[in-house]
């Protein structure tokens, strides 16, 4: 793994990436739960990862609904907030997506929010080995994506935020096959800067690279209503991939 690639690995730590993204909304969160469960179904006993699952918001509610649920994520400052809200059926621990996590272990693995290719491509293939590695046999991976197409005609490429007194100026752009978000700022006369890069993954790519690890594309929808995914309209691109 290259270090000078691993941006999250600082961004994330930081009180300033939460400070940036506060205003995401749970309630579109948990509806898209909601969703996801009522057309899974899964079993009471079912056991659940929430992978790279920031400060937990998917993780605490699937566990409200009465599922055991393990909260992963490679930012220890995430996962510290998380494990207050931890209990007998719900935990939280560190560890990177790209690095093995048991065997045969989970029935579902969610992968939400865009939370799959910050790094460079031949981790991606280390990434979905893990994911068949921990899920049981039957089990399913439910990955919530970005549209690319949408993405690259809507580009925003410069906005400026000014959030409890702090001006985040914003550029976006798109380099080597990844939008690139440039985030600058200045707190107490310092100067910051920390940029996001998220590979632009489309359907074809998720298709090679689950078929390179023993994966399988069941379903595609296109929204958190689970809609039929459109190419060329839809917001994201939500897929549920069984082990094979």
């Amino acid at each position: 793994m290259k270090a000078q690639t691993d941006w999250f690995k600082s961004w994330f730590n930081t009180p300033y990436y939460h400070i940036l993204y506060q205003h995401r909304d749970d309630t579109e969160a948990q509806f898209f739960i909601r969703n996801l469960i009522g057309k899974l179904k899964p079993h009471e006993e079912a056991e659940m990862l929430d992978l790279a699952c920031g400060r937990g918001r998917h993780a605490i509610y699937l566990n409200q609904l009465g599922y055991r649920v393990t909260g992963l994520d490679l930012s220890e400052k995430n996962i510290s907030y998380a494990c207050q809200y931890k209990n007998k059926h719900l935990r939280f621990e560190t560890g990177d997506m790209r690095l093995p996590y048991g065997e045969n272990r989970f029935h579902y693995i969610f992968n939400l929010f865009t939370s799959f290719g910050y790094f460079e491509k031949e981790d991606n293939l280390r990434a979905c080995r893990m994911i068949k590695r921990a899920l049981k046999p039957g089990g399913l991976l439910v990955l919530d994506f970005m549209n690319v197409n949408k993405v690259k005609l809507g580009l925003v490429e410069e906005e400026v935020h000014l959030i409890n007194h702090l001006e985040f100026r914003i550029e976006r752009f798109i380099r080597n096959e990844k939008v690139i978000k440039r985030i600058r700022f200045e707190d107490k006369g310092q100067l910051y800067e920390f940029k996001e890069k998220v590979q632009l993954l489309e359907l074809e790519d998720f298709r090679e690279l689950f078929s390179a690890t023993g994966l399988q594309i069941e379903y595609i929808f296109g929204d958190f209503e689970l809609n039929r995914f459109d190419a060329g309209k839809s917001e994201r691109l939500i897929l549920f991939v069984s082990r094979e």
